[in-house]
Parts: structure tokens; C-alpha cells; sequence
């Protein structure tokens, strides 16, 4: 799927008209036509029918499927949850779980004669798990991350292949792929539920995510709150789309600070500045260096590769090119962020694009990991901090190198780019 968009960028430049059977989609390279898509047309398309038909199936109306009236109501009732103050109180829990995990493998390590080797992206996998039910839902769910993780794992493989079909088959089918997708469904739906059912009942506000959910009034509106289907569709789908980019940002992170010597030791040297105490968000201002090495990670290895398609409710024009009621609208992360003329070099790991005096030469919306405009991922901030954190309290004391002979990773589109089976790096001692 990369190499194919890419290629499309690479013979027709900045815009391609593709049609799929009954299907048109066009697709925008530009930054110029992306803030046209996402910021200042953005009330003329809404999410393709097919991306509501396979992802509802789990997420059911929450925030990244709904559009109108609904939506803008879900979003007012949400953003609260992530103001920077209440980010900063669940910035405690993710550095405490990522402590856990690093004195394990320090304890690894210092069995292993002062090293450990590590399948990374199934540790990052369950890392961010653990870090989103407890900093969203206030639950532990470390007994049953490791099905929760394959769930995960399923349903996102699942939903790329759905999404590159004309229909879904049914519940009913005779399929092992549709009776272990929905088996995976099943789980995560229980799960949830029990947690909303649990907190409904003691009535509780813990501060986290859901209690904002349960507890939420709509003072703009009605003044109703969420009902319990409302707060289960969002819960899932913050929980999954929250832990799956989170998880992927940080398996990218330690694959370039494992192949790029440089970088790892100017990372190693700002946090070493903080004297040994654990990290905290308030100590991010004094990271500039890793700031911007997230920043660059998320430009060559962007966990959503791509936005999901929009569809036009009605007649546009995007960059001189006509799309016309119906047809579809592809934005491409991976791509326009890998072009040589937004981003010299564009292979290159290089963390000082990000650097005061050269991120200015960056285009608006050549850069747009977490989207933009009025549906910018609403979790943005609450990332960038988990991404951050978790990095420094594992770099703090221990150090990450690529295995000796270690090819290049492949990339695996699912829902969040991941390397092709797996990665495995060596982590030392600090």
C-alpha cells in the first residue's frame, strides 16, 4: 500500500484520480490541498462510508466516525479530559508503569552480563496498554494485556484488509477470520463495559478519562450528559486508537536511537542533566532534544500513514482539481512527509529539522501526524507527553542498540505503521 501511494506521487505529482469499480478517489499530496481537505473546506466532506461501515463495527458511533451536530457535541464533552492540567496528573502513572518495566529489564540485563535483548514492539504494545487503562480508565488490565494486545493486533490487520473490500461479510459467515474478529470485539467490548458498569455503580470520579465521561455535562447544549453506549463508544475508541499510536511512535523512537549513535548520545546527555530523579512533565521543557527527535520519528515512521479517506457531501474544488459529490478524498502522511521538498533528504534521521530557525522552513500541513484543522486528533498533546515520558524514564537507565547485523526494518501498514515482524534490540545498562 505505501509503495503504491507513493507511486502515484512519484507519476502524476501532487494530485491522482483514481477509480476503484464504482469508486473515485482522489488523492492530494500537497500541503496546499491538505489544509484545503482538512481546514478551510473541511465543512464540505465527512468520513467515507466504507471507513464508518468496517471501524463501527467495534467503535460504534464515537469520536473518529461521528460527523454534525453529534459530533461537535461528543468533542465539548471531551476536551475537557485532555486539558494540559489534567494530562500533567495522569503524567505520574505513565512514568511509574514505565519504571516497572525498566528496572525488569535492568534486572534482565544484569543476569544477561549487563544486556538484554528485547522484542520491542510487543513491549511497547503492552506498555501503552497498561499506560491507557490506567491513565483513561483508571483500571488495571495488566492480567489480561497479552489478549488484549492480540485482539488489538487482529482487529487492526482486519480493518486494512475491510477496508480494501467492497463489503464485509457477515457475522454469520462461515469464516475463521470473521469468527476471530469477533471474537476479539466480544473481548474488548466486555472488558470495557465491566469497567463503565464498575464505575457506574460507585459513582466514583477518579479524575481519569471516564470519570470525565460519566460525569460530563452538556452546559452548551441540553445539559445532558453521555448515556452509557455513548461513553462505551468513545472509551473504545480512545482506548484502541490511544494505546495502538502510542505504542507504534515508541517502537519507532528506539529503532533510530538504536541506529543512530549520534542522536542516542545527545538524548543520553539531556537526560542525564536531570540529575537522576524521575522524569516529569514539567521536566519535558528542560528535553528540547527529544522533543524533536519524537517530532522527526513521527515524520519518517508516522504511526497513521495516512488519514482516513474523506467523501464530499457535495460538489468542491481541492487545489484546481473537481471532486464531485461522493467520490473520496485520500490524504497520505507517509508520503507528503517524505517529499525532498518540504524535507531535504528526506531518508535521512535527522532530529534538527525540528530545531529553532529550520522548523520554520517547514510548509504548514506538510507536517500533520495527528491530522489538523477542527478534527486534529484530540489526544495529541496527552501522546506527545506519553511518547516523552516513557522514552526518558527507560533512557535514563538503560541504553538501546541495534542487534549486530541487524538488517533495515520492514514496514507493516495496519492501522499504526509497525515493523514487519516484530523488533528485537539490545538494551545495556546505564
Amino acid at each position: 500500500m505505501l509503495a503504491y501511494y507513493a507511486g502515484l506521487h512519484a507519476a502524476y505529482g501532487d494530485a491522482a484520480r483514481v477509480r476503484f469499480g464504482p469508486y473515485v478517489q482522489h488523492v492530494f499530496f500537497h500541503p496546499e490541498q491538505i489544509k484545503e481537505v482538512l481546514l478551510t473546506k473541511a465543512d464540505r466532506f465527512v468520513k467515507a462510508a466504507r471507513v464508518r461501515a468496517v471501524l463501527s463495527q467495534w467503535d460504534g458511533d464515537g469520536l473518529v466516525l461521528s460527523e454534525g451536530d453529534f459530533w461537535r457535541r461528543q468533542r465539548r464533552l471531551m476536551q475537557p479530559a485532555f486539558h494540559h492540567d489534567r494530562v500533567a496528573r495522569m503524567a505520574g502513572d505513565m512514568v511509574s508503569i514505565t519504571a516497572e518495566l525498566r528496572d525488569a529489564w535492568r534486572a534482565e540485563c544484569e543476569r544477561g552480563g549487563g544486556h538484554c535483548d528485547v522484542e520491542v514492539n510487543d513491549a511497547m504494545t503492552a506498555l501503552a496498554l497498561n499506560i491507557a487503562s490506567k491513565t483513561l480508565f483508571g483500571a488495571d488490565v495488566s492480567d489480561q494485556t497479552a489478549l488484549l494486545g492480540e485482539a488489538i493486533a487482529l482487529l487492526s490487520d482486519e480493518a486494512v484488509r475491510e477496508l480494501q473490500e467492497p463489503l464485509t461479510l457477515p457475522r454469520w459467515f462461515p469464516a475463521a477470520r470473521v469468527r476471530r474478529k469477533w471474537e476479539a470485539i466480544e473481548l474488548i467490548d466486555r472488558t470495557t463495559r465491566d469497567i463503565i458498569a464498575e464505575r457506574r455503580a460507585s459513582g466514583e470520579d477518579r479524575g481519569d478519562l471516564l470519570s470525565m465521561l460519566l460525569h460530563a455535562v452538556d452546559d452548551e447544549g441540553d445539559g445532558s450528559g453521555m448515556t452509557d453506549e455513548q461513553a462505551r463508544d468513545e472509551a473504545v475508541t480512545l482506548f484502541l486508537a490511544g494505546h495502538d499510536t502510542s505504542a507504534a511512535a515508541l517502537t519507532w523512537v528506539f529503532y533510530h536511537l538504536a541506529r543512530n549513535e549520534d542522536v542516542r548520545t545527545r538524548v543520553e546527555r539531556e537526560l542525564d542533566a536531570l540529575g537522576g530523579a524521575a522524569p516529569t512533565m514539567a521536566d519535558l521543557k528542560r528535553l528540547p532534544y527529544l522533543e524533536m527527535v519524537v517530532k522527526e520519528t513521527l515524520r519518517l515512521n508516522p504511526p497513521a500513514v495516512g488519514l482516513f479517506p474523506r467523501q464530499a457531501t457535495e460538489d468542491v474544488e481541492i487545489g484546481g482539481h473537481r471532486v464531485r459529490r461522493g467520490e473520496q478524498v485520500q490524504l497520505l502522511t507517509y508520503v507528503t512527509q517524505r517529499d525532498p521538498r518540504w524535507f531535504p533528504a528526506p531518508e535521512q534521521f535527522d532530529p534538527e529539522r525540528f530545531a529553532p530557525g529550520r522548523v520554520e522552513e517547514i510548509p504548514p500541513h506538510a507536517y500533520f501526524p495527528f491530522g489538523a484543522g477542527p478534527r486534529v486528533c484530540i489526544g495529541r498533546q496527552f501522546a506527545l507527553v506519553e511518547v516523552q515520558l516513557v522514552a526518558a524514564t527507560l533512557l535514563q537507565r538503560l541504553s538501546v542498540r541495534a542487534l549486530p547485523g541487524a538488517a533495515e526494518a520492514r514496514l507493516h501498514a495496519r492501522l499504526s505503521l509497525r515493523p514487519e515482524g516484530g523488533l528485537r534490540l539490545r538494551w545495556t545498562t546505564r
